[in-house]
């Protein structure tokens, strides 16, 4: 499915400067800095353009950047974007077996239209920092069920460099306080990497840039705690239905507490809208854990096919179309701006809408079309060849897993 919908793009300027940083860790440009043309940036102690981002991304995104340098930034996007795919399966493939671990009983089937309809296939599409984060996390989670706490830590430490908003998800590794220290001690050295590259970037250990982006700024009555839950522009309940659903089967609090703790934390933010991007963003990484009982057969009975339809529904314009230039289009990327507040309160520039009426004009924002356009041939002849392509790949799969199967039933 991801080879089905995937795109080749960045799609947004923070990804691109997260990108340029990369390439500074492998001396394309000085240590830590960005070019200063895409992003956010904010000054720091030494010469040059620095962002307020943890560097974790950059770090995984080395490959992409010496690829950009070899081939070119067309290829270095292409390989963030194939990148971003793989850490979307390691997040699938992690939330299965820790869901096994857990509940025992879980239906693949189950687990493809929960990815679908929790937004997992979308940000597998779009390389945001988020689903890397998610997939540490989740992967950090398995292996505490195995009690493999110290590797844990590795896991959850990783989430930190990548975005420190990783913390909130602590509680999902709450096992008492002896697996605690090993937890901390899993972690230490990415959390002594993160106060190093702050104190290189920013003088202190404690400072991440974010103290100058005003977007960053705490005000508990802007109301966006109801503009994550239910606004046109961002609301978990028009974006990603099976979440909201999935609120009333999720009974362990070690995993329903990141969900909240993220809903209060970004929703106090000035800017609680994240950008530009599909649905609430900032919530994306705690999603998995609150969508982990459904994965159990039987959970929900027949609504929860419903509603995952509806999930999957609504999922489908985003990955037919370039939803973050769809979102721009409509208003302003500036939140203090009307037409910013307009996509995000309105319903007459409902993203959602917007994406629907979208579907149909033009080519398909997915590589095989743009690709075979750039090369002058048919759109729809690098559609099919990329359609082939993952067909084979899913044919491939279901073989492996029938094989698997006649062994562990003999």
């Amino acid at each position: 499915m991801l080879v089905l919908v995937f795109g080749g793009r960045m799609y947004t300027t923070d990804v691109l400067a997260q990108y340029e940083v990369a390439g500074s860790l492998i001396g394309q440009r000085p240590f830590l800095t960005a070019s200063g043309e895409h992003g956010w940036i904010v000054d720091g102690v030494r010469p040059g353009n620095f962002l307020p981002h943890s560097i974790g991304y950059s770090i995984l995104l080395i490959p992409a950047a010496v690829s950009g340098a070899i081939f070119g930034l067309g290829a270095g996007k292409i390989s963030t974007a194939v990148l971003n795919g793989g850490f979307s399966l390691i997040l699938i493939g992690f939330m299965y077996a820790a869901a096994r671990s857990k509940y025992g009983n879980v239906s693949v089937a189950r687990l493809i239209v929960i990815a679908i309809g929790g937004m997992f296939l979308v940000y597998g599409r779009m390389p945001y920092d988020v689903t890397a984060a998610a997939a540490a996390v989740m992967a950090g989670f398995y292996f505490s069920r195995r009690d493999r706490t110290l590797i844990a830590g590795f896991c959850m430490g990783m989430a930190v460099l990548i975005r420190l908003d990783s913390l909130l998800l602590l509680p999902v590794f709450w096992n008492g306080w002896a697996n605690a220290r090993k937890l901390i001690t899993g972690m230490a050295p990415f959390i002594l990497i993160v106060a190093s590259v702050n104190w290189y970037r920013f003088g202190s250990p404690l400072l991440d840039g974010h103290n100058q982006d005003p977007a960053m700024v705490l005000e508990p009555l802007r109301g966006g705690i109801a503009g994550l839950l239910l606004g046109p522009g961002k609301g978990l309940l028009y974006y990603a239905p099976l979440c909201v659903f999935a609120l009333f089967f999720q009974k362990d609090w070690r995993l329903w507490t990141p969900f909240v703790l993220s809903l209060v934390l970004h929703g106090m933010l000035h800017d609680w809208s994240g950008g530009t991007g599909w649905g609430p963003r900032f919530l994306y990484t705690t999603l998995p854990f609150l969508l982990l009982p459904l994965v159990r057969k039987g959970t929900g009975g027949r609504l929860f096919w419903l509603i995952a339809a509806l999930g999957i529904l609504v999922c489908i314009p985003a990955c037919w179309s370039n939803v973050n230039m769809l979102e721009q289009a409509a208003g302003p990327d500036l939140f203090d701006e009307y037409g910013r507040q307009a996509v995000l309160w309105d319903y007459s520039v409902f993203p959602l809408f917007t994406a629907f009426r979208n579907l149909g004009n033009g080519i398909p924002d997915m590589f095989g079309a743009t690709a075979a356009v750039s090369i002058g041939i048919s759109a729809w002849f690098g559609l099919l060849l990329q359609s082939t392509i993952a067909l084979m790949l899913a044919g491939a799969g279901v073989f492996v897993m029938r094989k698997r199967t006649e062994v562990s039933e003999k």
